[in-house]
């Protein structure tokens, strides 16, 4: 069960299920890292799936001390491939770095770690090789609704855009990196759900209202500290926007609305089946 990823769309409660899981159990969940890690994880596919490595390293009985200087002495025609790496032991050395980096500086009383990461499953496997790495680990992705999410991001992390006159082009491709964001992110771990044999639990904003324990049940936590009965509203940013940026995020949203709304649905049928609640779609079929 350790560590602990939590992963996210932004805007959509991962600080929130962050600050829950470090208050109630032994686990740190650190903050974002701008997605360092992402470079790192790919190259342990890369090295582990390098045609030339196994051809000419991996498939080679290892040498020892002598061999390997008569051959660097008789300029061996293997000599500009001479290694004497191992398939895995990459892998192993990049977890143990990972896991060194995160457990070094946890503040007392704390004996895990996790972090929560909105960048990893944009555009890059991070999410699917961390699983992999960490195969005890337990992983989150939190999202809400996609016009609510989209707008939030315009106005915490665009503010300078709705503070001066009317930007209609500038608030348009605003918009348009936003929303390629909520929908590569979406589908990604919609995606890394059907054929990952690894477990994900999906978070919709509405699960945030559950009690701490119900919450920490879904995820396989246990609940070790008390902490204080409603938790506020986790950086909520800006709350309103301007009525022209308004009128043209609703403009902008009605042409994706169908597209969003199916991938939200479906996510939400995931997240109600990890709580062990039915959808309402399911509700009303019945």
């Amino acid at each position: 069960m350790w560590p602990v990823f939590v992963f996210g769309t932004g805007r959509c409660g991962s600080t929130h299920i962050q600050r829950l899981i470090t208050l109630s159990t032994c686990c740190w969940i650190w903050g974002e890292h701008g997605g360092f890690l992402e470079p790192l994880l790919a190259s342990v596919s890369r090295y582990e799936n390098s045609q030339g490595l196994e051809k000419f390293v991996f498939g080679r009985v290892a040498r020892n001390k002598d061999q390997l200087i008569a051959d660097m002495t008789a300029g061996s025609e293997m000599l500009s491939w001479v290694n004497e790496l191992d398939r895995y032991s990459y892998r192993t050395g990049v977890k143990s770095l990972v896991d060194r980096m995160f457990q070094s500086r946890l503040p007392e009383g704390w004996t895990e770690w996790g972090f929560k990461e909105i960048r990893y499953g944009l555009n890059n496997e991070a999410p699917s090789m961390l699983l992999n790495l960490f195969d005890d680990a337990t992983a989150a992705f939190t999202f809400r609704d996609p016009k609510s999410t989209i707008e939030s991001m315009i106005r915490t992390w665009s503010p300078d855009l709705l503070n001066g006159a009317p930007a209609v082009e500038d608030l348009s491709r605003t918009y348009r990196i936003c929303a390629t964001r909520y929908n590569t992110i979406v589908k990604y771990f919609l995606d890394f759900r059907t054929k990952a044999n690894r477990p994900i639990i999906f978070i919709s904003s509405d699960k945030l209202e559950r009690s701490v324990e119900e919450i920490l049940q879904t995820l396989g936590l246990r609940c070790e500290r008390a902490i204080p009965n409603g938790l506020s509203v986790t950086n909520p940013g800006p709350s309103s926007m301007p009525e022209w940026a308004k009128v043209k995020s609703d403009e902008l949203f009605a042409k994706d609305e169908a597209e969003f709304l199916d991938l939200f649905t479906r996510a939400c049928a995931q997240s109600d089946a990890d709580f062990g609640r039915p959808s309402p779609a399911q509700l009303v079929s019945a």
